[in-house]
C-alpha cells in the first residue's frame, strides 16, 4: 500500500515539472499520449472488467454502471478541459480552451476524478483477484499523463509558479488521498457497493483511453507510427497483467 501511494504521488508531480520543459516535441507527446492509451486500453479489457464480470451476481447492474461511468466522464469533460485524457498537452504558456474555462469548477472536477481513480487501486488489494501490477503501473501512466496536461492549462491561467506548484501538489495527492480512503473503507462497505464504483471508475477509464488513442492522432489519421506506440502500450499491459 505504501508502494503504490508514494510512486503513484511521484508519477504525478514528475508529469508536472516536466511541463516546463521546451525540449518535448508535439511528436513525442503524441507518442507517449498513443501509449498510455493503448496501456490504459488493455488494462480496462484484460484486468477491470473481467474483475468485475466474474465477482457479481448482476452483469447486467455492472454493465449500466460501466455505462454511466463513460457518460458522467463526458459531462466531466465540459468543466475539466479534457485533462485527465492528457487533452492540451502541449508546453505553450497558454490554452486555447482556457478563457472558456472557470477556475474552481475546473480544479474541483481534476480533484474528483483523481479521486476516483484511486479506488481502483483499493478495489484490486481487498478483492485479491489476480495480479495488480498491470493496474499499478497503468495508474502510474495515467497520472504522468494527466499532471503534464494539468500544468499545461495552468499555464494559461496566468496564475504564480508557486501557485502552479501547490495545485499540482495537491493534484498529486488527490488519487492517493483515495486509495487510502478506499482501503479503509472497504472494511465496512458491502461488496456490491465496491462493485458499483469500480464499475463507474471502469466506464471513466474506457471513454479515457480511447479518447487518448483518437486525440494522439494528428487531424485523427493514423499513421504506423501512433499504431505501434498503441500496440506496446496494450502490449505491456497484457504482459504483465500474465506474467508479473
Amino acid at each position: 500500500m505504501i508502494l503504490e501511494f508514494f510512486t503513484v504521488f511521484f508519477s504525478s508531480l514528475c508529469g508536472g515539472f516536466f511541463v516546463s520543459k521546451k525540449s518535448f516535441s508535439p511528436t513525442v507527446l503524441h507518442h507517449l499520449l498513443t501509449f498510455s492509451g493503448g496501456y490504459l486500453l488493455a488494462v480496462t479489457l484484460l484486468h477491470l472488467m473481467p474483475t468485475l464480470f466474474v465477482t457479481t451476481p448482476s452483469p447486467t447492474h455492472i454493465g449500466g454502471c460501466v455505462l454511466i461511468g463513460f457518460l458522467l466522464q463526458r459531462f466531466v469533460e465540459m468543466f475539466s478541459a479534457g485533462v485527465e485524457h492528457g487533452h492540451s498537452m502541449a508546453p505553450v504558456p497558454a490554452h486555447c480552451c482556457v478563457a472558456q474555462l472557470s477556475f474552481f469548477p475546473f480544479l474541483i472536477s481534476i480533484m474528483l476524478h483523481a479521486l476516483l481513480d484511486g479506488t481502483v487501486l483499493a478495489h484490486g488489494h481487498s478483492h485479491h483477484t489476480g495480479s495488480n501490477q498491470s493496474l499499478w503501473v497503468g495508474m502510474i501512466l495515467h497520472k504522468f499523463v494527466e499532471a503534464f496536461a494539468l500544468m499545461s492549462v495552468l499555464r494559461g491561467f496566468s496564475l504564480s509558479f508557486k501557485s502552479r506548484l501547490c495545485y499540482l501538489v495537491l493534484f498529486s495527492l488527490a488519487a492517493p488521498l483515495g486509495f487510502w480512503l478506499s482501503c479503509c473503507a472497504n472494511a465496512y462497505m458491502a461488496n456490491q457497493v465496491g462493485n458499483t464504483i469500480l464499475a463507474i471508475v471502469t466506464g471513466n477509464f474506457l471513454y479515457i483511453s480511447a479518447t487518448m488513442l483518437f486525440e494522439a492522432s494528428p487531424e485523427h489519421r493514423s499513421s504506423k507510427r501512433t499504431i505501434c506506440m498503441s500496440l506496446l502500450g496494450a502490449g505491456l499491459a497484457a504482459f504483465v497483467e500474465h506474467f508479473a
